[in-house]
């Protein structure tokens, strides 16, 4: 190890620090809105709820009941059971006897060459009545004024496509160690103010947690099927928006949805491991170079340090810089953690973290090159041969 080595990591390290101020000051909260108007009123969009929903009886029940509260006059709430093993069906069927304005839907066969999610998120699509689409996960739920508050701010900002960042629910001590990530991920390299004024494509993301688009918008850049074969739909779907010339804008929703995605450090391990290989375009490469960028800035200086302090003063220039390393890294957490809300306390098992998300990392990478593709809710998903292409996509899919 040398000095300039080590001032890299952490002239790297300030520079993430600096993405998440910007971050943490200028990226704006999801505002309440103004007062809905009342049903009828001129000037007020129908909105279509698009909720894709596979073996979700646990989770879809809440998303119906906060979905069916919302203060905003105008919408309808559509469901597809994507041919579900569970109670998901009979949930949606009862809350759809006591709200006309909820709807279930019955997924067909998922054809070859689709992602399960984006094909079913296209058929709520064509199925869709409104002049707005609102894609929401069946693991969400919402304040009774967030829809309001997206087509208000939608209509404020002159998005085509509004995307929020929902608050995490994390009970467990898994989720509340690992999810995090999520947001270190997110707000060390990306700077939300500049997505919105930016026309570049590589500055763009979404959350299809909550995804609000113009309906003419969605048509024109091709909606899901021109990204049927991507694991990451939403980003792409974002990027297809800016490429296409249109509007993209990205909010702070903590104060209005929230999700709870995984409960159980399987759960964690297999959903987060279908998505990372395929966000980095199946490049082994790329995969390979965020492991060890994670290791060498997150974990190896948290090791590094206690080995120096023990060593000695021969090893005290460099102990020093990294001690700088490992403050910077737990600024960060503990900017991100006052900012969205987070526990503290996880902070010092950063390294842990880290090391279990670079873990999965190469899980992810061997599902595909291995075992033959990527898992999630007994469908295995293999279009490694077949780059991202929102034009033309084939792909092999097996149920």
């Amino acid at each position: 190890m040398t000095i300039p080595y080590h001032e890299v990591i952490l002239g790297l390290l300030a520079l993430m620090m600096v993405v998440v101020l910007v971050n943490v000051v200028g990226f704006r909260r999801l505002p309440r809105g103004a007062a809905p108007a009342r049903p009828g009123s001129e000037g007020t969009p129908m909105v279509s709820v698009l909720i894709p929903a596979r073996n979700e009886e646990r989770n879809i029940g809440t998303t119906l009941s906060t979905l069916a509260r919302q203060d905003y006059p105008r919408m309808e709430i559509v469901v597809l059971n994507d041919n579900s093993a569970d109670g998901t069906e009979a949930v949606v069927e009862e809350r759809a006897g006591t709200d006309p304005r909820i709807r279930l839907i019955q997924g067909g066969a998922l054809p070859e060459g689709w992602v399960g999610k984006s094909y079913a998120c296209h058929q709520l699509a064509g199925e869709a009545q409104g002049d707005l689409l609102l894609f929401v996960d069946a693991d969400t739920a919402h304040e009774q004024w967030s829809v309001g508050a997206a087509v208000e701010e939608m209509r404020r900002s002159r998005a085509d496509l509004l995307t929020v960042i929902p608050a995490q629910t994390m009970r467990t001590f898994w989720e509340k160690l690992i999810l995090p990530l999520l947001h270190y991920s997110t707000f060390c390299f990306l700077p939300m103010p500049l997505v919105s004024v930016t026309r570049s494509p590589k500055l763009a993301m979404a959350n299809g947690q909550f995804m609000l688009f113009r309906k003419e918008v969605y048509r024109a850049i091709g909606g899901h099927a021109g990204v049927r074969t991507a694991m990451v739909e939403d980003v792409w779907l974002s990027r297809r928006v800016k490429e296409e010339g249109y509007r993209l804008v990205i909010r702070d929703g903590t104060g209005s949805v929230r999700a709870r995605m995984y409960r159980s450090l399987g759960e964690i391990w297999q959903g987060f491991s279908k998505n990372l290989f395929a966000g980095f375009n199946y490049s082994l490469p790329m995969i390979g170079g965020v492991v060890v960028f994670n290791a060498l800035t997150s974990v190896l200086p948290f090791i590094l340090l206690p080995a120096g302090i023990i060593a000695g003063m021969e090893f005290a220039p460099w102990t020093a810089v990294v001690a700088l390393q490992v403050a910077l890294v737990l600024a960060i957490r503990l900017a991100l953690a006052a900012r969205f809300r987070l526990d503290v306390w996880t902070i010092v098992l950063h390294p842990l973290a880290m090391g279990i998300f670079c873990g999965i990392a190469l899980n992810s990478a061997r599902w595909v090159l291995v075992r033959g593709g990527a898992r999630w809710k007994g469908r295995t998903y293999d279009f490694r041969n077949q780059p991202m292409d929102t034009h033309h996509i084939n792909g092999r899919v097996s149920t």
